[in-house]
């Protein structure tokens, strides 16, 4: 006794996809996500490092501003003590 198929049974195995297909798509949609962030650490990364790299000239350009206008506070200071 043979089962004749239906012609939706027929489709159905046809359009069925492997198992291992699946899988393989699965793994490269989670290989590109994890591709899309490590990518974007790398960018934080740069961009973090770049700033703190920056920071030690920035700190040494503020100590020379402020000892200047400390000479120039003490330069007025007197000038008004001998003003009075």
């Amino acid at each position: 006794m043979s089962k004749v198929e239906t012609f939706e049974e027929k489709m159905k195995k046809i359009n069925k996809i492997p198992i291992w297909i699946k899988q393989h798509r699965q793994i490269n949609t989670l290989e590109n996500k994890v591709e899309a962030l490590e990518n974007s650490i790398k960018e934080e990364l740069y961009k973090e490092f770049m700033k703190k790299l920056g920071e030690p000239m920035e700190a040494e350009r503020l100590r020379k501003e402020n000892k200047k206008l400390r000479q120039k506070i003490k330069v007025l200071k007197e000038m008004i003590k001998e003003g009075k």
